[in-house]
């Protein structure tokens, strides 16, 4: 049984911070989607959707892509959803009590042992999983929240990059505020702790007469049970699929390029009927493919993502193949 908590809104940085029109999401999320933002941002316009009712993103993450369209104008509101109970902390935090998550933040002691406190008992409250939940994503390798991944620099801290190499507390803070300002503003609509089902279920019944667009961004088809602390088993793709093939709102989906997630798709990719609004009819998605760019302190690796919708128009720049 989920727990469903909707809200609705009514030391020194190691590096030079200078303020922009940009607004970055405070998480560094594994799998993140910033670099689709160009892509959403010319998507909007092609199917003449700016300014947008509302956007949703029912695995939030990092929300940097509606955190970008907010910012920019483009959409007016955006509901978040995450079933992981310290990333919905985190949301709600830096929505509805941003000032007590700036202050602990500001008090943050940036060191291994606080990391091995905090990964060992995140906390009870939402104060304190949202707290817990932005010191490991910003401490951890690859921002992984999932046990297995550890501290930056490594439990002996012997490696150039340490443990506070990523923890920037006058930009992080300053993110913060501007998610606070945006929901103060009313433009964070709702932030739940629902899963995906439920989530679309919620904003269909309140927000059916809204110019809307889905944007669904899954655990990742391999690896997801490394990288997530709520990862995706196969029926529950399965059952996702079943859900974006029967929706009739607009939706876009990313996922890491695989067989088994084209085969869940591929039965409508021939389909050739378009009906008003823009939409295919139900159950025929269109899928394409785009290239990403993933980094670590490592290496820089590309990778095929799979971009599936149900809108007749998509911004052909960003597309290798359909």
């Amino acid at each position: 049984m989920h727990t469903d908590n909707t809200q609705q809104a009514s030391s020194p940085s190691r590096r030079q911070f200078s303020a922009n029109t940009e607004l970055r999401s405070p998480l560094r999320y594994p799998g993140g989607k910033r670099q689709l933002v160009p892509f959403f941002v010319d998507l909007l316009k092609l199917n003449d959707q700016t300014p947008l009712d509302l956007f949703v993103e029912p695995f939030a993450g990092g929300g940097a892509v509606s955190l970008h369209l907010l910012e920019a104008g483009l959409i007016e509101r955006t509901v978040l959803a995450d079933l992981d109970p310290l990333v919905y902390a985190f949301w709600h935090q830096a929505c509805f009590k941003t000032e007590q998550l700036v202050a602990d933040i500001a008090t943050a002691d940036v060191t291994l042992e606080e990391w091995h406190k905090l990964r060992a008992n995140p906390g009870k409250t939402l104060r304190e999983k949202a707290y817990a939940c932005l010191f490991l994503n910003r401490t951890s390798y690859s921002g992984i929240l999932q046990g297995r991944a550890g501290p930056i620099g490594g439990q002996r801290q012997q490696s150039k990059y340490k443990i506070d190499c990523r923890f920037y507390k006058e930009e992080i803070i300053h993110r913060l505020r501007q998610i606070g300002r945006l929901a103060t503003e009313g433009r964070i609509a709702a932030v739940r702790r629902t899963d995906v089902h439920t989530t679309v279920r919620w904003v269909e019944e309140n927000y059916s007469q809204s110019r809307r667009l889905y944007y669904f961004d899954p655990p990742f088809w391999e690896k997801g049970e490394r990288l997530y602390r709520k990862a995706f088993r196969r029926p529950q793709h399965e059952r996702l699929a079943k859900l974006l093939i029967n929706l009739q709102a607009p939706w876009v989906l990313s996922y890491d390029y695989h067989d088994e997630i084209i085969d869940l798709y591929r039965a409508s990719t021939d389909a050739n009927g378009r009906t008003p609004g823009g939409l295919v009819p139900a159950g025929t998605p269109r899928l394409h493919t785009t290239d990403l760019t993933y980094c670590n302190r490592h290496e820089k690796r590309g990778a095929t993502e799979l971009i599936i919708t149900n809108l007749n128009n998509v911004p052909h720049d960003y597309i290798n193949r359909t």
